[in-house]
């Protein structure tokens, strides 16, 4: 009868070598934050930099058209909301940009911008997003407005409306966000601006925020 052989083959021990290795390499990436293994890691880099603590995933979103590779999350919790995002490097997966919103001032909604440009294809994708506090807004809808002047005096409409869906609910707190993609020529027209409308349960018109707080970026 033939005795089980107890040594490793060279084909075990080379499977070993190799294990062994990835796990060093991976423990390495994780300790000098290069490199992370989950997109969520990454996330929690950017909103680290941005000052929140404490956040918690919202929902998040990919948009292949503008960058393959490039996921969106929006994180909130009792003191912040948070829209950054993370890419799939050669590495593992990076930490992006964010930007913060401050929902400590006891304001009844909190709104910002988070924007990209793609250079080599002349497009900028933009993202709404906020919290809503008040609880007599039941809506909302995001107004893409273009400013111009003429004769010194300054003239705004509005050239698109994004409509949400729905607020999200999520630990007793309502969130919304959008996107709108867009061609970078756009700006040669004007000032483009955005505006939360807000509106009541029975559709009606309540009130009017426009963005000033955002966050941007470029690549490509």
């Amino acid at each position: 009868m033939k005795q089980p052989k107890t040594l490793p083959t060279r084909k075990k021990a080379a499977l070993r070598r190799i294990i062994r290795l990835a796990v060093i390499l991976v423990l390495a990436w994780q300790f000098f934050h290069v490199g992370l293994v989950l997109p969520v890691q990454g996330i929690y880099g950017a909103v680290e930099r941005g000052g929140a603590t404490g956040t918690r995933v919202i929902a998040r979103e990919c948009n292949p058209d503008f960058r393959v590779t490039q996921l969106f999350y929006l994180m909130g919790s009792e003191e912040a909301t948070v829209l950054a995002d993370t890419s799939l490097g050669l590495f593992g997966w990076e930490s992006g940009f964010e930007c913060t919103l401050d929902c400590t001032e006891g304001a009844p909604l909190y709104a910002g911008e988070r924007s990209m440009t793609r250079q080599d294809r002349d497009q900028r994708l933009h993202f709404y997003f906020g919290r809503v506090d008040d609880p007599e807004i039941a809506s909302v809808a995001v107004s893409i407005q273009m400013e111009t002047y003429e004769n010194g005096q300054m003239q705004r409409r509005e050239i698109e409306r994004l409509e949400v869906p729905e607020l999200l609910e999520r630990n007793g707190y309502r969130y919304f966000w959008v996107h709108r993609l867009r061609e970078v020529q756009e700006d040669s027209d004007g000032i483009v601006r955005a505006a939360v409308i807000t509106r009541d349960s029975s559709g009606r018109e309540i009130g009017q925020l426009e963005i000033q707080q955002g966050s941007y970026s470029s690549y490509g």
